[in-house]
């Protein structure tokens, strides 16, 4: 049953070291978002079922139905829908013109149409038979359902529902245009109003247009058939280098799509001239199922269906891919809910990402931080177990109002209302959130507030930050745009740990925050006067690192990657300066053999403030004979490489054992009693027991020092000549107090400018400054 969600350690939080340089007026190295947020991990659970396992309903452990941040409104059992259908498989949704929702329900024999404007009282219209199968998908254009099988078929299904506010469904006909009879799946692109066909008996399995000029009548048009593809979206690029094209992201591969797994980027703009721009093999490929982008379409989200069955990962792994360029496309990372379950359709509204996994229901994450997404809620519908196999949801549609359907082989059709889509406010960060607060104030965080259904409190929007000294509320200031505020953080202890938070509230009570997974993560940044990069290595150099060890093959390379990623290595580096270190950095046969390849650092110098040791790491042990029994242990030494201190053991088992790129931050001051000049990192990757595909990666090492000042500053030294209290320093506070500046927020309730900021200057100014 699931336990729950834990914080995870604080010591693995990212950091943002851009943004601390801007803080702070100290250039850092790199730009990425590393701002340290705490991730959900549920744990582990589960046996392993097969395909079409009796569920036990009377489990008294688990109830009827485990779920968070997810309300059932409605069940439809299969039985409700007539024809004697023993499975469930895809759904899809439709909005008619008058603004009513309708459900579409993927079943053994065909389509069953549910009205489910009212969500707690659905109406089933009618059910459209098609051929007895596993498999069904359907999508719609305008006013039409369009349905395939890909067993028995009649090639593609014509459904009009034009009329379907009156309770009509027309089963218009079956069309074989081009003599295919079978497809696995359907694509739409409802922006540009073109279909697609996948995985069927024509064009070779590949991705074939069908022109729907005539709705009614639908004929093969062209078709981009270099191999099979089991899914794909379509979209259109309206802005940035892309604007005018329409781009197919395809889960596709060659004899059915089992070799040479993966994602293909396809131009399909014009028809009859598709072309492929961009290949990428992710880590540790199976069979490369269905993926969906982010709202900005900078990253992609896939589903690999076999990899948690294969035994090639331990626990459900979806991959982010980045492909803001689409001409190179790479590995971002990966996610988990940490169960076993089997990953399948999923989908992206907003921020919000809803994905079907099979035996542990639907899943829901908040990717406000695309490559990070985190569990904010799920709906359990199969209650037997959260193990791989495939029983359980199948797949998920959200409709504008909020209301969520997932179908489910074994159950049916479940009408959720899913707390992240219903009516709320929506906190949107506009810029970089600081990675340092300045002990002196006045680190800016902006924000926009959506509302979506409710009325912002606009007198409740707050900054909420937590240090040892104890917890400060800032009031948002109003920016003049709709719900823009602004925030100035307060005069903080330095070297203090600091967590935070943005809060707003609804007229009608409820709380929303930025993260919205707060209290299960939060903002974190330390409090420093001056930031310094110590030590930077993005590879594109050779800074004296030292590789050593016993392995018979596989050691330690610095180059561009050159695997390719089809056997658990990286494509691409981390930091996308082009070099990272590898382990045998050759395609093929290049990962580590017969012992261990050790990758040791420079001397780094960690003095003169409080330090943080960071690197991007790279580890996959998930195939072969012994797979899932190596590790990579990552050292550090604070005396030249005399003696070593684990920092941590990446595996055996765990998502980070899978491959893809993770940032990792550890405070040094929490590892040794005082940093020294001769801080080094080592990095020991293994292939020590029976034969397994060991690939490991390193970049992106900086050691950042956060500084205090030696003299505290006086709040009242406002202006020129500083170290010197004179009139200027008055007129410097007044005109600071009357633009309401951080300057002039010297006094607790911070964020207000009243009488106490003037009696703690005048304290200020009459005491003088050291």
């Amino acid at each position: 049953m699931h336990q729950g969600f834990r914080v995870a350690d604080r010591s693995r939080f990212l950091l943002s070291l851009g943004a601390c340089a801007a803080i702070v007026g100290a250039a850092g190295a790199h730009d990425e978002d590393w701002r340290k947020l705490v991730s959900l991990q549920p744990p582990v659970l589960g046996e392993l079922w097969t395909f079409g396992q009796p569920i036990d309903t009377n489990d008294p452990a688990r109830g009827p139905y485990q779920s968070a941040g997810a309300t059932l409104l409605a069940h439809m059992p299969l039985g409700t829908f007539p024809g004697g259908h023993a499975s469930g498989n895809d759904c899809w949704g439709y909005v008619s013109p008058s603004g009513r929702e309708y459900a579409i329900m993927g079943l053994e024999r065909g389509y069953g149409f549910v009205e489910i404007t009212d969500p707690v009282n659905p109406v089933l219209l009618t059910v459209v038979s098609g051929p007895t199968s596993l498999w069904h998908d359907v999508k719609v254009i305008g006013d039409y359902a369009y349905g395939v099988s890909d067993q028995t078929g009649v090639g593609v299904q014509i459904m009009d529902m034009s009329d379907i506010d009156n309770g009509n469904v027309t089963h218009v006909g079956n069309s074989t245009a081009g003599g295919f009879t079978t497809a696995h799946n359907l694509v739409n692109n409802p922006e540009s109003g073109r279909l697609f066909i996948v995985g069927a008996n024509a064009g070779n399995g590949g991705l074939v247009e069908l022109n729907i000029s005539n709705p009614t009548s639908p004929q093969i048009a062209s078709a981009w058939s270099q191999m099979y593809v089991h899914d794909a979206q379509v979209v259109s690029y309206t802005e940035g280098p892309y604007a005018g094209r329409e781009i197919a992201f395809c889960c596709s591969g060659l004899d059915g799509g089992w070799t040479n797994t993966g994602l293909r980027i396809v131009d399909v703009t014009t028809p009859g001239n598709f072309f492929t721009i961009s290949t990428l093999n992710y880590s540790t490929p199976s069979y490369s199922h269905q993926a969906w982008l982010s709202e900005d379409k900078q990253y992609l989200y896939l589903n690999d269906e076999l990899d948690e069955i294969d035994g090639l990962v331990s626990q459900t792994t979806t991959r982010v891919i980045d492909v803001s360029d689409l001409g190179n496309p790479s590995q971002a990372g990966t996610f988990s809910t940490g169960l076993g379950a089997t990953d399948h359709n999923l989908y992206t509204v907003g921020e919000i990402l809803l994905e079907s996994n099979y035996q542990s229901g639907l899943r829901i994450f908040d990717a406000s931080d695309p490559l990070n997404p985190f569990e904010i809620g799920y709906f359990d519908t199969y209650p037997a177990n959260n193990s791989d196999g495939f029983n359980g949801a199948w797949s998920n549609f959200a409709f504008p109002s909020g209301t969520v359907i997932v179908s489910d082989i074994n159950r049916g059709m479940f009408v959720l209302g899913v707390d992240a889509l219903g009516s709320r406010l929506r906190v949107h960060q506009v810029g970089e959130i600081p990675g340092v607060l300045p002990s002196t104030g006045g680190a800016q965080i902006e924000i926009l507030v959506e509302e979506i259904g409710l009325v912002l409190d606009a007198g409740e929007v707050n900054l909420n930050i937590i240090t040892d000294a104890g917890q400060t509320s800032i009031p948002g200031v109003p920016t003049g745009s709709p719900g823009g505020f602004t925030f100035a953080s307060p005069p903080l202890e330095c070297g203090a740990d600091s967590y935070f938070w943005v809060s707003v509230h609804s007229t009608d009570g409820g709380v929303y925050t930025l993260p919205s997974g707060y209290p299960d993560i939060a903002f974190e940044a330390p409090v420093a006067d001056s930031v310094t990069t110590a030590f930077d290595d993005d590879f594109e150099t050779d800074q004296g690192w030292g590789v050593s060890g016993n392995a018979s093959d596989g050691q330690w390379d610095r180059g561009v990657p050159n695997g390719g990623g089809d056997r658990g290595d990286p494509a691409s580096d981390f930091d996308a300066s082009g070099r990272c270190y590898l382990t045998d950095n050759e395609d093929g046969n290049s990962d580590v053999d017969g012992g261990s390849t050790i990758l040791t650092s420079p001397s780094m110098d960690a003095t003169g403030g409080d330090a943080y040791l960071s690197y991007a790491s790279w580890f996959s042990n998930a195939s072969g004979a012994g797979a899932g029994e190596d590790v990579m242990l990552v050292e550090v030494s604070n005396n030249n490489g005399g003696s070593w201190q684990t920092l941590e053991t990446i595996g055996p088992g765990g998502v980070e054992a899978t491959g893809g790129w993770f940032a990792k931050s550890w405070r040094l001051g929490d590892i040794f009693a005082e940093p020294s000049g001769q801080v080094r990192v080592r990095f020991t990757a293994s292939d020590t027991g029976s034969g397994s595909v060991v690939e490991a990666g390193v970049d992106a090492v900086e050691v950042v020092v956060y500084e205090c000042s030696k003299v505290q500053p006086c709040p009242a030294d406002l202006a020129e000549p500083f170290g010197q209290l004179d009139f200027s320093d008055v007129s410097a506070f007044l005109v600071a107090f009357g633009t309401q500046d951080a300057a002039a927020d010297l006094a607790e309730p911070f964020g207000q400018w009243d009488f106490s900021d003037v009696v703690a200057f005048l304290a200020s100014f009459g005491a003088g400054c050291p």
